[in-house]
């Protein structure tokens, strides 16, 4: 896994345009070239399936010569803003399965994208308030305040995450294979 200095050092690459907090993700999308779609254009993309009946987001590849992406979102999901930032991270980083590292670096990089550290607001005095102001869900927040204030992770903390992702792992797989039956 790229430690927390790697990941800050990349996304800095991207958030250097961003004038607003919390950053944009659709900014970040067209300078990618990445389109971007809303649930209901993802049901007329995959004939009348959700690929989002499981994830309020996905990085979707189609097939080609040249490969090509589109990220699908649920607009009407609570943080839809984080998980468009975790899908530009899987695409930045380079990402090409769903194993729990790749989750975990997709998550921290979605965090530096959406509120990054050098641009964060003084006002901030604990994950909650960071968690709130940038639209993070607070397991999420709660890992980035420690990396930015070099706490140590309780391991209470590293077993939420690690079931999360798992339980996250498990549902993109079956949107998967559905996905693939339907085809």
């Amino acid at each position: 896994m790229r430690s927390f200095k790697q990941l800050f050092e990349i996304a800095q690459i991207y958030t250097k345009q961003f004038t607003s907090f919390p950053c944009n993700p659709f900014l970040l999308c067209t300078h990618l070239q990445i389109p971007f779609k809303v649930k209901s254009q993802a049901v007329e993309d995959f004939a009348g399936t959700n690929p989002l009946i499981s994830s309020p987001a996905i990085l979707y590849k189609e097939s080609g010569k040249v490969p090509s992406y589109i990220i699908y979102f649920d607009e009407t999901s609570m943080y839809w803003r984080f998980y468009i930032f975790h899908e530009i991270a899987h695409y930045v980083l380079g990402h090409t399965s769903d194993s729990l590292q790749e989750e975990q670096e997709a998550n921290l990089m979605a965090c530096l994208l959406i509120a990054p550290k050098n641009k964060l607001p003084t006002y901030l005095k604990n994950a909650k308030d960071l968690s709130l102001f940038a639209e993070i869900p607070i397991a999420y927040a709660e890992e980035y305040w420690n990396y930015l204030h070099n706490k140590l992770i309780k391991p209470k903390m590293i077993f939420n995450i690690m079931i999360s992702v798992c339980i996250l792992t498990v549902i993109l797989d079956i949107v998967s294979f559905a996905l693939i039956l339907s085809n």
